[in-house]
């Protein structure tokens, strides 16, 4: 569903001209907790993801949501929105990297999604088991990211310690002269382009750092 959603987004906003397709398109505030079992080893994320006013108003469209028009979410909603942005194609790893020791952990299906709205912007959330349980999660690196700049992430700053025996970090990114240059030619990019640069994505994403011990 959610890969369905871009193709979506692609389309209605090449209808709306060259400057509205500037690479990236869609914009979710996010935000991260890890998740440790009882002796103390890294079993997985939890993922929030608050959408753009855009991206919100497609999703009302493509999900039929609000049918009775009263401006709220009932369960029926909260459900398709959850069940949608959690359907992933099996390649698909809801653009989430977690690298550990130089090496990425790869990451199961999600779990226990939920979803709602607050301000007119829509938000979805989810556990994402990882697919081998990391005994030693000390210097480990958190990082979302679309790898071809089509979603652009923020990770908001931590509103809780972090439970378990690691303190977390998140290190916004900040652009050098080379990087700014770069996103100066994505925005140019027309509506028939993508990025050429491969993993375009990594170079401007927020950093989540694991500090444990």
């Amino acid at each position: 569903m959610r890969r369905m959603l871009l193709s979506v987004l692609t389309t209605a906003l090449m209808s709306l001209g060259h400057h509205a397709v500037a690479h990236p398109h869609v914009f979710v505030d996010a935000r991260t907790g890890f998740i440790f079992d009882d002796d103390g080893q890294l079993t997985g994320l939890r993922i929030t993801w608050t959408y753009d006013a855009l991206t919100s108003l497609f999703l009302f469209d493509t999900l039929d949501l609000d049918k009775d028009r009263d401006g709220e979410l009932d369960d029926a909603d909260r459900a398709a929105i959850a069940a949608g942005e959690t359907d992933w194609p099996p390649e698909y790893n809801g653009d989430v990297y977690l690298e550990v020791d130089g090496a990425i952990v790869p990451v199961a299906r999600p779990l226990n999604a939920e979803a709602w709205m607050e301000d007119d912007l829509i938000s979805v959330a989810f556990d994402l088991p990882l697919a081998e349980i990391v005994s030693d999660p000390d210097g480990a690196l958190l990082r979302l990211y679309d790898p071809i700049y089509y979603y652009a992430y923020t990770i908001l700053p931590l509103e809780d310690e972090t439970p378990g025996p690691c303190r977390a970090e998140v290190i916004p990114f900040e652009p050098d002269e080379a990087t700014a240059e770069l996103q100066v030619k994505l925005a140019a990019l027309s509506r028939e382009e993508t990025p050429e640069q491969e993993n375009v994505g990594a170079l401007f994403a927020d950093r989540v750092t694991l500090t444990c011990g």
